[in-house]
């Protein structure tokens, strides 16, 4: 097991809580350190624990995202297996804080990690790119326990309970964990993020939503599309269930994807280490029920595909294609899997359907929700400046392109150059 590091700092009219009386309510067998010294107002009254091996504390992560604020990206079932197939290859060391109050319940978890080289280490969230907005698990009452202002001084006990680092690089963090403020807006050295995240909150039914959000010409388009396509096939939409037919969903989907990427210029993301693995564990997760796998056929041929997360009550849409080369394309079996899942999402019980991360325009036409993202970034030393520099550089780099039509213009031109040199060469080959 882990050795267990801790802190404890209480009033000086407080009863401290005892190592075996913790490790009585908590299970835990590691050996710590109960530290009672001064009270500084600043400071809240918490235990702190570091783990690295995540099933540690499965139970009380599991506990705690069931009752407590955070979004699936901090859920066990994302982060366990993406440390398992992405994290392990690149060598990332998990650093899971948990808080714990006087009576020795958990009052938050930080799914923190290390990586880095054997030049600069640095202070991450765990998860990577993937986890679209990264950041705690909030008991539903950590405000109450860690006040506005407290915040900072609890991270300073934080930081120095980890392995030594030389940046710390919080990306993609929204204002709010759950229902709470974030805690982390509360530290210094923030910028906005190069782009935001767009939901949109969904009503009792699919009628009244969708007759909301589209002119009647935009819903007779929509019908004469649908009708144009019933004319190839039967149009089926599919929730699948069955582990078999999900993964070779998946499969379909990252085929698709990988299509739309070459026409586009872009790297293809499935073929980083790990990514098409962790995407398949994920979908058939025997512990975990938040993967939700669907596809859009016409006749035999499957048009679109899409992998959506559920996790309390919002609908999650990550990863999206169609078939770019079938004749349903010409009438967009994208658009029409989307209100298909959009329907399913109201059926089911959902609220807010999220579009997750990215400024596409057609998010325009359903969303009324922005909900803009943060980055952190606090470099020590000579070290932690350089390798701040590349990181702070590309986000600045992307946010000024964004914001610049000339620019944005000119790289949207020169990527459909590259894509047309790069699908084109593509399609003589497999010809």
């Amino acid at each position: 097991m882990t050795q267990m590091k801790s802190q404890f700092e209480e009033f000086q009219s407080a009863q401290p809580i005892g190592r075996e009386e913790l490790q009585e309510k908590t299970g835990f067998s590691g050996e710590g350190q109960v530290i009672q010294g001064p009270w500084a107002a600043a400071k809240p009254r918490v235990l702190l624990s570091v783990h690295e091996d995540m099933s540690e504390v499965r139970e009380i992560w599991r506990q705690l995202e069931d009752e407590g604020d955070c979004s699936v990206f901090q859920t066990y079932a994302w982060l366990s297996n993406w440390m398992r197939h992405i994290g392990t290859l690149r060598r990332v060391r998990p650093q899971i804080v948990v808080g714990w109050d006087a009576s020795g319940e958990a009052l938050f978890l930080f799914p923190l990690a290390i990586e880095g080289n054997l030049f600069a280490k640095k202070l991450v969230w765990l998860g990577g790119e993937l986890a679209e907005y990264p950041g705690p698990i909030l008991a539903k009452d950590f405000a109450r326990r860690v006040r506005p202002g407290q915040f900072p001084a609890l991270w300073d006990e934080v930081r120095a309970l980890l392995p030594k680092h030389h940046l710390v690089a919080l990306n993609r963090m929204t204002k709010r964990a759950g229902e709470q403020a974030n805690p982390f807006m509360e530290l210094g050295g923030l910028s906005e993020h190069n782009c935001a995240s767009h939901s949109t909150t969904l009503t009792a039914d699919w009628e009244s939503y969708y007759g909301g959000k589209r002119s009647s010409g935009s819903k007779k388009r929509d019908r004469q599309k649908r009708r144009k396509m019933g004319e190839i096939g039967e149009i089926a939409f599919a929730m699948h269930a069955d582990d078999e037919e999900k993964v070779e969903t998946i499969e379909t989907l990252m085929a698709q994807k990988a299509r739309s990427f070459a026409r586009m210029g872009v790297a293809n993301i499935f073929d980083r280490p790990g990514y098409r693995e962790f995407y398949k564990a994920l979908v058939t997760d025997a512990d975990s029920d938040i993967a939700r796998v669907s596809s859009l056929t016409v006749g035999d041929d499957v048009v679109a595909a899409n992998l959506c997360v559920s996790f309390n009550g919002r609908f999650y849409d990550l990863l999206a294609s169609y078939d770019e080369v079938s004749e349903a394309a010409r009438f967009g079996p994208g658009v029409i899997q989307q209100m298909e899942l959009m329907n399913h999402a109201i059926e089911t019980g959902h609220t807010v359907f999220d579009f997750t991360m990215g400024d596409e325009a057609y998010k325009a036409i359903w969303c009324e929700n922005t909900q803009y993202l943060y980055n952190h970034f606090d470099a020590k030393g000579v070290r932690g400046s350089i390798a701040a520099f590349p990181a702070r550089g590309i986000i600045r780099l992307k946010r000024f392109v964004k914001n610049t039509p000339l620019f944005c213009n000119a790289y949207l031109k020169l990527r459909s150059c590259r894509s047309m040199l790069t699908f084109g060469r593509a399609a003589t080959v497999s010809a």
